[in-house]
């Protein structure tokens, strides 16, 4: 088991820092800012999807930057603001925290360096730093590259029903967002919007979105391929954990 993670709080005019005192001592705005590390030469830029991060950091302590970016329609429109409600329900505090809930109690997630809102008048932007994953392949990739044997199934299952034994819900349960380390180990990321909840009820519902994001993957990528097992092996072991 992980032990707990320290929380310690830092505000600057109207930058807002949530971050853990263990990993960041001192932490300042421009942490957040990739021009920093680029200035550092620590810097390498990713594709996120509609976000954007960057992997940072020495290599002795790699992390990820990720600013915050809207979806959808709002997100044609206003990039990335979002209305200000509280520090507490904006979405860097609440990955933060639920990201150090988690890996506290020993479930693989990635462990949350600092978060930061700024605040805009009515709006907010925010960002979050958090330790690498090392050499991480997504379930995406796997699938892609024909990398996923009965074993590999098993272990996606076992770490998804993990999750839901300790009542998890992830919003958006999907290929992009299960990582493999190099030792094979899983991991859930993207937990801006992840709750606790009671109850099980949910629990088919993820499933049923992973399935979904399986089969866009596998309807788009000629060369992905899922076996006939493959699905029924990961069911086996998330029931397994769960139970």
């Amino acid at each position: 088991m992980s032990g707990p993670i320290r929380e310690a709080r830092h505000q600057d005019h109207h930058h807002h820092i949530l971050y853990d005192p263990d990993l960041v001592p001192d932490p300042s705005v421009s942490l957040f800012e990739p021009k920093h590390w680029a200035a550092r030469d620590e810097l390498t830029a990713v594709d996120a999807g509609r976000g954007s991060a960057w992997f940072i950091g020495p290599a002795a302590q790699p992390w990820v930057l990720r600013h915050y970016r809207r979806g959808g329609l709002p997100g044609k429109l206003i990039r990335d603001h979002y209305w200000h409600n509280s520090n507490a329900l904006s979405r860097p505090w609440r990955e933060f925290r639920i990201s150090a809930r988690l890996f506290s109690q020993g479930l693989p997630v990635p462990r949350p360096v600092a978060a930061c809102l700024t605040r805009h008048g009515l709006t907010d932007t925010g960002a979050l730093i958090t330790c690498r994953i090392p050499k991480a392949r997504s379930l995406s990739d796997r699938l892609c590259d024909g990398d996923m044997d009965e074993t590999a199934w098993q272990a996606v299952g076992t770490v998804v029903g993990q999750f839901h034994a300790e009542q998890v819900w992830h919003a958006d349960l999907n290929v992009a967002n299960l990582l493999c380390d190099a030792q094979d180990h899983w991991h859930l990321i993207d937990l801006d919007r992840a709750r606790i909840r009671a109850g099980r009820y949910w629990a088919a519902g993820n499933l049923k979105r992973l399935r979904r994001s399986v089969d866009k993957l596998l309807a788009n990528n000629p060369q992905a391929a899922l076996s006939a097992q493959g699905w029924t092996t990961m069911l086996g072991a998330y029931r397994a954990a769960v139970a």
